[in-house]
């Protein structure tokens, strides 16, 4: 049977350099998440000096003898002594560098300046460079002319409630200067979990701010394994209508209350923190997130560099509690 050749699809198309332009969306499609959980959540501060710091205080323990004879001479007590803390300000960078022959020409997906694109793509990349490292473990480093300073992270401030593997070692300290060695991976345990859920009940009593954070490695594993007279929901069976997906935790009831369940992309994938967001906070230098500064440059383009001043505060670490070396 005859065909139609010399101006058909395939002779005219790209592939044999004739006159069929080439199809290209005007649209970029980011595929990478951009998520960030936990700094989006907490509060956040300003910073003034390069160490950071601020006070905590606790309340005397409750007692069951407080009974006091009428009009009887009060005693002098002591008031309780306040604890200051600190962390350093660490500086989180980005440079871009757009030619200015690039800015002339039609770009796909980019309806305006290739600069703008850049800035607004690696501010977001900045972001989530802060979430990852105020969620790893790291201890605090004073910034020197020669040293960059580094924020401690929320491993390194918890103390009161923490487990780790058989063969690591738990954090010594809650000032920044030490962190816990997680260990070789091992299974998760309901008794762990639930001796850190009674440590975080009994420093704080309070769960309405809690949640349960964990890589999703980490999160598929706490639905595998955990005890399922907790609360835990392995078969959520509803409609794509109501907007949830089948097969999630969401929530973990546990025996103080529902618990929201938070995967995290940037978490350590051996790790999974109970976090009362109300007891941390997040304080940038300079009054805003993210600074831009004009480079000056010998070559024909445009270049900026974009900085985060910031730093880590633990305002409360006994209301948090660390499970580290799970293996998930």
């Amino acid at each position: 049977m005859a065909t139609i050749t010399s101006t058909s699809a395939y002779e005219l198309g790209p592939q044999n350099a004739k006159n069929i332009r080439e199809d290209l969306g005007n649209v970029i499609f980011n595929v990478t998440p951009f998520m960030t959980p936990f700094t989006s959540g907490i509060a956040q501060t300003k910073a003034t000096a390069d160490n950071h710091e601020w006070l905590t205080d606790t309340y005397a323990d409750s007692v069951s003898s407080n009974a006091a004879i009428e009009a009887e001479k009060v005693d002098s007590s002591e008031g309780s002594e306040r604890t200051r803390k600190g962390n350093y300000v660490q500086i989180a960078t980005k440079g871009v560098t757009v030619t200015k022959k690039a800015e002339m020409f039609d770009r796909a997906g980019v309806p305006g300046k290739e600069m703008a694109y850049q800035l607004m793509k690696k501010g977001k990349e900045l972001q989530m460079d802060v979430e990852k490292q105020v969620l790893s473990n790291q201890i605090k480093v004073i910034p020197t002319n020669a040293a960059a300073g580094v924020s401690a992270t929320v491993s390194s401030w918890i103390l009161a409630n923490q487990k780790v593997a058989a063969d690591g070692t738990l954090n010594t300290a809650s000032t920044g200067l030490t962190k816990p060695v997680p260990g070789t991976s091992e299974a998760m345990t309901q008794a762990n979990l639930d001796d850190l859920l009674d440590g975080v009940w009994t420093n704080s009593g309070d769960f309405s701010s809690a949640k349960i954070m964990g890589s999703a490695g980490t999160i598929s594993t706490l639905r595998n394994n955990a005890d399922v007279s907790k609360g835990i929901s392995t078969d959520v069976t509803t409609n794509a209508a109501d907007g949830e997906i089948i097969n999630r935790v969401a929530v973990y009831v546990s025996q103080f209350g529902p618990i929201a369940v938070v995967p995290n992309k940037h978490m350590p994938a051996d790790t999974l923190y109970v976090l009362d967001y109300s007891t941390w906070g997040l304080a940038f230098a300079g009054g805003k997130k993210i600074h831009t500064t004009d480079i000056a440059t010998q070559a024909s383009a445009e270049q900026k560099l974009l900085e985060c001043y910031y730093t880590l505060e633990a305002r409360s670490e006994e209301a948090n509690a660390g499970y580290y070396a799970i293996n998930a």
